[in-house]
């Protein structure tokens, strides 16, 4: 008999472990007590609940790497996780789909009752290059890799003489004036002054964060006016350039692209915004408001019995009925408690539910360097120092676990008498094959650079460029499909052309260490790429007008 003929009681599968998610399973597990009428399964990709809120400080270093995540195991001891990616949910045979993992078999999950807290995710799409080359600000693993580049580019830039260069490394573009944007922006531009200070070879002034907002305030839709001028004043003190009214909409690895005609020098571009939610909402026959799904004031899918939403993926009605509730943490945390009351109401069948309804406490906001902004019932407002106070000790109290509570108290006090380290964590392998994103007139390499990378063409055009009696003259055009760079890599020599966007350029790279693996195991591509070699060569040395007609990287 299977594990599925033996079940008995209702199942409830929450997909999702963050806020939304985390807190319906603690109250299910409350109101569970010590009963067993109902199973609870939380299906997440990481066995860990991270406190979002602190998230910035992680970039900063104001508390360890993994003090702002708690175990779930340790959190919801009742209830079972599965850490594991969701393939696909069916709605109509109440399972989901998780996807194989150490086997190549889906697993199926089914359930009674499903709670969707799916959250939702940073997109890109549509915005060329940001996919590629902007860092989003999202979980842990955002938060570190922005840690490890500024600790990069500073190191980088202590060991360089082009004051060109310096100037891209030392510049930082972050695109959205929301709270995380501007969270990310002031321990960043902390970090990295405190940072420098440990370097002679680097001036401080060279430094350069530029925080670009489409809107005409910091944080418009969260705090008030006189709050957002003093963040901004507060910021631009301190170093931080405001552009306000201005959009990134696009990156390449050597710029910024603001409105599409300003092009900032930079090594680090990061983007908070845009966010959707879950693809997995799309697949979904649920009804849905702006990729949203709609709920009723219980938190109930419409036309739904045995679905229900919560937090970033759901429309849930306001009390007033005149939009939805935001998706904050404070009101992810209050619909989690309602929709789990609503639910083992539905399994006990007492025929009582309660409507969701909450009005926002306040909004907190860090400013670094021990300042932040905080506004309170919409009546009470403070700034600076005090502000950074609260803003400690409330999020310090509403941290899960006591043990938790005593490792960010350990952390913060030691910040106040330990100088900050500069140590990487590096965790993810080199790709072996990247996608990188070029504008119209960007130099992918020059002529007389050292070979690093096989690119091909995946959409756009190039031109082949080599230097003759003082000027650039074309050879050759290359397209879609088509590759370059091989000449180098081959021969062990420097690149014997340069190569120029003749259009926006979308191109694969392939490292040279996985390009030398990929033809010492294929000898007809060595060959084949050996043969392409000599004709490009020959066309470039002029060897023949035939030769020249060849296209050529």
């Amino acid at each position: 008999m299977s594990e599925e003929q033996k079940r008995k009681v209702p199942r409830i599968v929450i997909l999702g472990g963050g806020f939304g998610g985390v807190y319906t399973a603690l109250q299910l597990e409350k109101s569970l007590g010590r009963k067993k009428d109902f199973e609870i399964v939380l299906v997440n990709k990481e066995n860990y609940f991270i406190y979002q809120p602190m998230l910035a400080e992680v970039v900063g270093g104001s508390v360890g790497l993994i003090d702002t995540v708690s175990s779930i195991r340790k959190l919801l001891p009742k209830t079972r996780l599965c850490v594991r990616d969701i393939a696909s949910i069916d709605t109509e045979k109440k399972v989901v789909y998780l996807a194989p993992q150490f086997t190549h078999t889906e697993y199926e999950l089914e359930y009674d009752h499903l709670v969707l807290a799916l959250g939702n995710v940073t997109d890109f799409r549509g915005i060329p290059g940001l996919h590629e080359h902007a860092m989003p600000f999202k979980n842990l693993a955002d938060a570190i890799l922005i840690r490890n580049r500024i600790i990069d580019v500073i190191e980088f830039a202590a060991s360089v003489e082009s004051e060109e260069l310096i100037e891209s490394l030392l510049t930082f573009v972050i695109g959205g004036g929301g709270f995380s944007g501007v969270e990310v922006a002031a321990e960043l531009n902390d970090f990295a002054r405190k940072l420098a200070k440990n370097y002679p070879e680097i001036d401080e002034k060279k430094i350069r964060v530029i925080l670009v907002h489409s809107k005409d305030h910091l944080m418009e839709r969260e705090l008030s006016e006189s709050l957002s001028k003093y963040s901004e004043k507060l910021l631009k003190k301190r170093g931080v350039e405001l552009r306000f009214g201005q959009h990134l909409t696009s990156a390449t690895p050597y710029e910024a692209i603001i409105d599409k005609k300003e092009r900032i020098k930079t090594k680090t571009v990061i983007s908070t915004v845009p966010s959707s939610p879950n693809p997995l909402i799309e697949t979904l026959p649920l009804e849905q408001e702006h990729g949203k799904i709609r709920t009723d004031r219980f938190m109930k899918v419409r036309w739904k019995e045995d679905i229900w939403a919560l937090g970033d993926c759901a429309a849930i009605p306001s009390e007033d009925g005149k939009g939805m509730c935001p998706p904050t943490a404070q009101f992810a945390m209050r619909e989690g408690k309602t929709l789990a009351k609503n639910l083992v109401s539905v399994i006990r069948k007492k025929g009582h539910k309660t409507p969701f309804h909450f009005k926002c406490i306040g909004m907190l906001g860090a400013l670094g360097h021990h300042s932040a902004v905080a506004e309170l019932f919409g009546r009470f407002k403070f700034s600076g120092f005090f502000a950074w106070l609260m803003w400690r000790a409330i999020y310090w109290m509403k941290l899960p676990g006591f043990d938790r509570k005593i490792k960010v108290a350990v952390s913060w006090m030691l910040d106040t008498i330990i100088p900050i380290e500069s140590v990487q964590l590096k965790m993810t392998p080199s790709q072996g094959i990247i996608r990188l994103h070029f504008e119209k007139d960007e130099i992918i390499f020059k002529e007389g650079e050292i070979g690093d990378y096989f690119y091909i063409v995946v959409d756009g055009e190039i031109s082949v460029l080599k230097e003759k009696d003082g000027r650039e003259e074309c050879i050759a055009t290359l397209g879609a499909g088509e590759f370059f760079g091989e000449m180098a890599l081959l021969n062990e020599n420097k690149r014997g052309a340069t190569i120029k966007c003749t259009t926006a350029v979308d191109v694969l790279a392939l490292r040279k260490s996985d390009f030398g693996a990929l033809i010492s195991n294929f000898e007809e591509l060595r060959s084949s790429f050996e043969m392409t070699s000599k004709k490009r060569k020959d066309a470039i040395q002029g060897n023949g007008e035939d030769e020249k007609k060849n296209k050529i990287a």
